[in-house]
């Protein structure tokens, strides 16, 4: 017996309305009426029909795009912004049609939750961005294997059910520290990392130890958060001490600076990115440039190739060690 919306409507007591707003995740439904609603498609099986015919064909053109954004600073929503720009190009050029989730938005949800969300849009390959160790609900959906998925800067996520594409944060973060710290001159490296439940920060700090082992410094390092203020913060209580300044990211640097400004003192510095905003720091800076919109462009496409029946694999694309100057960001 084929099961309606109706049916659903009926079995949680609400109107039809209601439970197509739940499917389409409207912030306007309250959160006992949404998992009412959703235990109904659970329990009556619904699957809306533009829904049940694209999971029933070959291949679907419907994806999710789902973005971990717990930051609001300015540096963030560039990256972030590229992503998009990048991943809805793709998207159009393969006539998929893409649904973009903000965890933030969903932060109440539970694995089966968010489950029951995507296969009621008959969605069943995902792109995942901002994935840490403590974002469990996108872990959740890596473990599963039950979602065909591209995760993007965590290579260690790799698996049967998915790809994973990022640029080699280890040896860009190496390669651009190479490029301040002089070997047998420099014996002190502050090294402010990201966050400590991201994949990436683990990956740029074997960076900085690598280049460590092979030239012989001490190396201290401490955790800024990916925070301007938390690094200026730090740089102006350990920045006497050091001879170079590396930051994990661009964001980082640019604190670092202005606290080395502030302190009237020099040391050599260099960020991680190639933001924007780096070409307004003060000083010219080295720093490992990725191609975010390049990123989110190719984790579409790999996602396609996952659609089509390919196998998955570790996509690593180019980065590039640069200085990035105030002219570097004029039109």
């Amino acid at each position: 017996m084929l099961v309606t919306i109706k049916d659903v409507a009926k079995k949680a007591n609400v109107a039809t309305s209601t439970v197509s707003k739940v499917l389409k995740n409207y912030s306007s439904v309250s959160e006992a009426t949404r998992i009412r609603v959703l235990d109904a498609v659970a329990e009556l099986n619904y699957i809306p029909n533009s829904a049940a015919s694209a999971l029933s064909s070959k291949k679907s053109n419907q994806i999710a795009l789902i973005f971990n954004i717990n930051d609001q600073r300015q540096s963030i929503d560039e990256i972030n912004m590229q992503y998009i720009i990048g991943a809805f190009k793709a998207t159009s050029e393969l006539n998929l049609n893409p649904e973009t989730i903000f965890i933030n938005t969903i932060k109440d949800y539970n694995y089966h939750d968010l489950r029951r969300l995507l296969l009621s849009k008959g969605i069943k390959f995902v792109i995942l961005f901002g994935v840490n160790k403590k974002q469990k609900l996108m872990l959740d959906i890596i473990d599963s294997n039950e979602f065909k998925s591209v995760v993007v800067d965590a290579s260690i996520l790799f698996n049967e059910t998915t790809s994973t594409i990022s640029v080699d944060h280890l040896n860009g973060q190496y390669e651009v520290a190479k490029k301040v710290v002089i070997k047998g001159k420099d014996k002190h490296v502050l090294y402010l990392a990201g966050k400590e439940d991201g994949y990436v920060t683990d990956e740029r700090l074997a960076g900085i130890k690598k280049l460590q082992k092979e030239y012989d410094f001490t190396l201290r390092v401490e955790y800024a958060d990916f925070s301007e203020a938390k690094a200026l913060r730090l740089t102006k209580k350990y920045g006497e001490w050091a001879d170079v300044i590396a930051s994990a990211s661009d964001l980082m640097a640019i604190g670092a600076m202005q606290a080395l400004i502030e302190m009237d003192i020099y040391r050599k510095c260099c960020g991680f990115d190639g933001i924007s905003l780096m070409g307004y720091a003060g000083k010219n800076m080295y720093t490992c440039k990725q191609d975010f919109k390049e990123i989110g462009y190719r984790a579409v496409y790999e996602l396609n190739n996952l659609i089509n029946g390919e196998k998955t694999k570790q996509v690593s694309l180019p980065f590039k060690v640069i200085s990035i100057r105030y002219e570097d960001v004029l039109f």
